[in-house]
């Protein structure tokens, strides 16, 4: 369920704005690369001379705020399509959130090809050049501007890969059966931005059974850690309620934990519909080396 809280709808009012004065910048730009096309297909038969010289990823931000400064440079980034992708006969035209967890950072990127399988809300890796910057007006008469980037390549990525790569992974394996339901802490995931939880639950009883995924805990040393919202990943999610004979897996995300080693702990809660059963958490010890 969605918490009604003045920070969620403070989050909701913002991202609004923000697709609203996206929007508006898009048509702009693409208005004004369709209109330039001649300079563009002029610049784009030099992208197979040497650059003059790559942006790092130190760099990037500075690309981002002042993309002239970096005009026929490589970059590599990888980014969320926050919007349908636009085709005509040579190429598609995406606009991409180089800081996807911000819903930040966007960049206009071409392909030259428009047949290439690319939709709204996928996380690609785009490699090319940076071609120019574009200013336009959006609906608050505010100037935005945006880098453009003629692409090389593109290639369709998952989240995890995009947003929260694996830093260290720790296989556990471990199921404990109170009752028939059967809970199975598979393994964590340590990322720079988030750590990951992968869960099972079995219910071998005759009555529906619920795990309470925002009720578990992640201990590490005196530090709690609760479970996070984590809708854009596309990461499956275990459902509150598991019916009798079914077997359910999901994803739980926790905050970012430093320390990659030592003790950890997972309190898990489980319920069911037969109210004389009684369970105690569901409390996994992990030594992570």
């Amino acid at each position: 369920m969605i918490p009604e809280s003045p920070i969620y709808y403070e989050k909701v009012r913002d991202t609004l704005k923000k697709l609203v004065t996206l929007l508006s910048v898009f048509i702009v730009l693409l208005l004004a690369a369709c209109g330039d096309s001649e300079a563009t297909n002029n610049e784009s038969n030099d992208s197979n001379s040497e650059a003059n010289g790559v942006v790092t990823e130190e760099d990037f931000n500075d690309m981002y705020h002042h993309p002239k400064d970096y005009k026929g440079y490589e970059v590599e980034f990888t980014g969320q399509v926050f919007f349908d992708p636009e085709r005509d006969d040579s190429s598609v035209y995406l606009q991409v959130y180089a800081n996807p967890s911000q819903l930040d950072q966007n960049v206009i990127v071409t392909f030259d090809d428009p047949d290439f399988d690319v939709k709204m809300d996928d996380y690609v890796e785009v490699k090319g050049i940076v071609k120019d910057e574009f200013k336009g007006e959006n609906l608050f008469g505010e100037t935005i501007t945006a880098p453009l980037v003629e692409a090389s390549s593109i290639e369709v990525v998952d989240y995890i890969t995009a947003v929260a790569p694996t830093i260290k992974e720790v296989s556990v394996e471990e199921t404990i059966d109170q009752h028939g339901m059967e809970v199975t802490l598979q393994k964590i995931e340590f990322a720079e931005n988030e750590t990951r939880v992968y869960m099972k639950v079995i219910n071998n009883t005759k009555d529906t059974v619920y795990f309470d995924n925002y009720g578990t805990k992640l201990i590490s040393g005196s530090s709690q850690y609760e479970v996070g919202d984590n809708f854009e990943s596309g990461l499956p999610e275990l459902p509150y309620d598991i019916l009798a004979g079914v077997e359910a897996e999901g994803v739980l995300t926790f905050p970012a934990i430093e320390e990659h080693s030592g003790n950890f702990s997972l309190h898990a809660e489980g319920y069911s519909d037969d109210f004389e059963l009684e369970f105690e958490p569901f409390v996994f010890e992990v030594e992570v080396e």
